[in-house]
């Protein structure tokens, strides 16, 4: 039985650990993307040139970006959407955004968040935007808190609210131009008053019966 040469099997593992060294030092200085760090506390980053990725967990307030090779899911600041769906989970907060609105029915509220998702893809879908984000999680989920602007000067926010879709009822912000969050929060309450004398989106739906009393 012929025998390995020691030599040679000791040449062939020093190529081996050379091959996985090589390897991982690749690795380690390919171009990755990089991971969104929070900047100073009351700083915002600006992402220009952003775009809407279609995804079936889209919906009026909270919805998937790409921007320069990532992709991030953001969530708006101040205002709520109607859910598109019913499930178990949401079934508390469907409740208390059919109230919001005077008592709607379970179908009405969700035909609100169905046109909320529907406004929402048609002010974003298929241009560039830019986002203003501080990369603050919500809760303990992957999505940040963020502002859309637009260069009417109106950011996506008070374009829900105005077109009564939204409540205004989630976490604030000082603005990324200096104002600050219960100023913003007043002109959205403002432009609620509006939508709701105009009679705009759920402010519009005619709302359920009250059950009879009983005889």
């Amino acid at each position: 039985m012929k025998r390995k040469h020691p030599k040679l099997t000791r040449n062939l593992w020093i190529a081996v650990w050379l091959l996985v060294a090589v390897i991982q030092a690749w690795d380690w200085l390919r171009e990755k993307p990089a991971t969104p760090q929070p900047p100073p506390d009351g700083f915002f980053v600006e992402l220009r040139h952003a775009r809407l990725v279609d995804d079936p967990g889209n919906d009026g307030d909270s919805f998937k970006i790409a921007h320069d090779g990532g992709v991030h899911v953001l969530r708006l600041y101040f205002v709520d959407c109607p859910e598109k769906r019913r499930y178990a989970l949401v079934e508390g907060r469907l409740k208390d955004q059919a109230g919001y609105f005077g008592g709607l029915s379970m179908p009405q509220i969700l035909s609100v968040g169905a046109e909320a998702k529907a406004l929402m893809e048609k002010l974003l879908g298929g241009q560039d935007f830019t986002v203003q984000t501080r990369w603050e999680r919500v809760y303990d989920s992957e999505r940040s808190y963020a502002v859309v602007v637009f260069k009417d000067g109106e950011d996506l926010a008070m374009k829900l609210v105005k077109a009564g879709l939204c409540r205004i009822h989630t976490k604030g912000t000082m603005m990324p131009d200096g104002q600050q969050e219960f100023d913003f929060e007043s002109r959205l309450r403002e432009l609620e008053r509006e939508a709701k004398a105009a009679r705009r989106g759920a402010w519009g739906t005619s709302r359920r019966a009250p059950p009879k009393p009983k005889t």
